[in-house]
């Protein structure tokens, strides 16, 4: 798999594979599911562990540095998003079951939301409810049963939508932000929530939340496919985005992340799905239309096999305004790359994707310029060689012996290069050449009664040689990315040639009878084909080329004594401008 990347003046960028770890298990360095990744100025990665219950550090390559479990003064229930602040201390969301105190009989427990605070290493430093879990509810029909520590009938009391997720971040200074429901709390060092904003009214389905150098909080709203900014202390200062695919619009759930240098990557959940083969049923490769023009027979039954999703990611500035976007492509015909989906991105812009079956991730960095190893390449190579003998008895005598014998040698090569290059998301760039050559000799010796007109004897040697090259350029443009609506429109340019050299000339050093024979074509055509609908469509091409059932040509034959016998030439060509429309009802 390659991943290209490109912008509004498509200077392309790109992203390498610059490492690839994890895997489903519990060992230290695998994951389960549900995970959710943090990054520290020093880009190593802090995995929180749902399923595993634990947290991960690992260098920037992925390999594990510590892990953090449950201890005597805390326990992980839920650790659902983790954070690191500019002290490289760490948070994780959670949720922590409190005692409501002077409840005995039953005791009766809260269920709330928290963040664990740990040092660097890993020490536990505190936990912060986001809640006060030692209120006692008026009313508690929210409890459900319970059997406390030491074995007795209990309550606890569950708050709503035990099942929301969490999100987290820390700045620089180690002010905690969670947000939760669409509402957002900012906690101080010593677990104090300072101020509380945002709400339903103004928030819409909040997925991600991050906080940059100046301490100005992003907000990803899913839900109203936008950015929402706010300033330290909660003051609204602007939001960006609008749903759609084009440039600086958002589409699905969001992510945002903060880089270094104060612009902001937000990854959404469009996605183009591209058609890199066609599979035509029954196809006559020795059709001139195929060979010539490249356009296939618009009567023959296709299936089109979609292979490659692009995504995308974007970058805006601090106050919204769009820069670039970023597009990465996933080769869904790769075993490795089939399952492979967004995990998350750094401060730096390096994308994580995560396979999905086996929980490996992989990391990408973005680079200059674009490099070789980022276009598709196929090559395709064939090499036949064969030496058929055959005998014939001659049939004017009645004895049985095999009187005429033949011998073909023949080796061919049949060799195909194809470059493809995404531009964009909705424009391919495809370059195709092949070069045929084959070349042989027969040898045929003739029977003796019958085979000596003039009294020559007629055994002779066919050489056969022949060489042509075609090249085509093809431009694709994907007009509607919908599986069900997928249109493309695509231009093409086409040219070829070739040259055949055929000779015969008798072995008999007496018998000075000699063909010299020469052919070759030369061909061109440019043609459009059009989507006007998922099942109609338009096709044009012009193109000029040899006539149909033989090439240009001229030849020489001298016969047995030497003499000029014959000459001859023949030259023709064909324009021909086809017109279609095929439709599938």
């Amino acid at each position: 798999m390659f991943l290209v990347f490109t912008d509004r003046t498509y200077s392309y960028k790109i992203v390498r594979l610059v490492s690839e770890f994890g895997g489903k298990g519990e060992a230290l360095g695998k994951f389960s599911e549900k995970t959710r990744i943090a990054f520290d100025k020093d880009n190593n990665l802090y995995v929180a562990d749902e399923d595993n219950m634990r947290v991960q550090k690992l260098d920037p390559f992925g390999k594990p540095i510590m892990e953090i479990t449950s201890e005597e003064e805390f326990l992980f229930i839920r650790p659902m998003d983790i954070a690191v602040d500019g002290e490289m201390n760490i948070y994780v969301a959670d949720w922590k079951i409190a005692h409501i105190q002077n409840t005995n009989s039953p005791k009766i427990f809260n269920y709330g939301p928290c963040i664990h605070k740990f040092s660097h290493d890993g020490k536990f430093i505190a936990t912060f409810a986001i809640d006060d879990l030692n209120r006692k509810a008026n009313i508690i029909e929210n409890a459900v049963s319970a059997i406390d520590t030491d074995g007795n009938f209990a309550l606890m009391i569950l708050p709503e939508k035990t099942d929301r997720n969490l999100y987290i971040s820390a700045d620089k200074i180690g002010n905690i932000y969670v947000l939760d429901q669409n509402t957002i709390y900012k906690i101080n060092t010593s677990g104090e929530t300072i101020l509380k904003f945002a709400g339903p009214d103004q928030l819409n389905n909040a997925t991600d939340i991050d906080i940059d150098e100046k301490g100005n909080i992003y907000v990803a709203d899913t839900g109203s496919c936008r950015i929402v900014k706010f300033g330290p202390e909660g003051n609204f200062i602007l939001s960006f985005g609008k749903y759609g695919d084009n440039e600086g619009q958002l589409l699905g759930e969001l992510n945002i992340s903060t880089a270094l240098d104060g612009t902001i990557f937000v990854s959404d959940s469009a996605k183009y799905e591209k058609i890199f083969k066609t599979v035509l049923k029954h196809r006559k490769i020795t059709d001139s239309n195929i060979l010539v023009t490249g356009q296939d027979d618009p009567t023959i039954p296709r299936r089109r096999k979609f292979e490659t999703v692009i995504r995308r990611f974007q970058r805006f500035d601090e106050n919204g305004k769009f820069i670039e976007k970023i597009l990465y492509r996933i080769d869904k015909s790769l075993p490795e790359s089939k399952n492979l989906e967004f995990k998350a991105l750094d401060h730096h812009g390096n994308l994580y994707l995560m396979e999905k079956e086996k929980l490996t991730i992989y990391k990408y960095a973005i680079q200059n310029p674009l490099g070789w190893s980022e276009i598709d390449k196929t090559f395709t190579y064939q090499l036949q060689h064969s030496d058929n003998v055959s005998k014939i008895d001659n049939f004017y005598d009645i004895n049985s012996s095999l009187d005429f014998t033949e011998r073909e040698k023949y080796t061919s090569m049949v060799g195909t290069l194809r470059f493809s290059y995404d531009m964009t998301e909705d424009f391919r760039v495809s370059l195709t050449s092949s070069l045929v050559r084959l070349w042989g000799v027969i040898y045929d010796k003739y029977p003796g009664e019958r085979g000596e007109p003039r009294g020559y004897i007629q055994d002779d040697e066919t050489t056969d040689d022949y060489a042509a090259a075609r090249i085509r350029l093809d431009f694709s443009f994907i007009l509607n990315h919908d599986p069900f609506k997928y249109r493309l429109a695509n231009l093409f340019f086409f040219l070829g040639g070739g040259r055949y050299n055929y000779n015969i000339k008798a072995i008999e050093m007496t018998n000075l009878r000699h063909l010299d024979e020469n052919l070759w074509w030369a061909a061109w055509a440019i043609g459009m084909n059009y989507d006007m609908g998922s099942h109609l469509r338009f096709s044009l091409i012009a193109a000029r080329h040899y006539p149909p059932g033989f090439m240009n040509y001229n030849y020489v034959y001298w016969d047995e004594r030497g003499d000029l016998y014959a000459t001859g030439s023949g030259e023709g060509e064909s324009i021909e401008i086809l017109f279609s429309l095929v439709g599938v009802f």
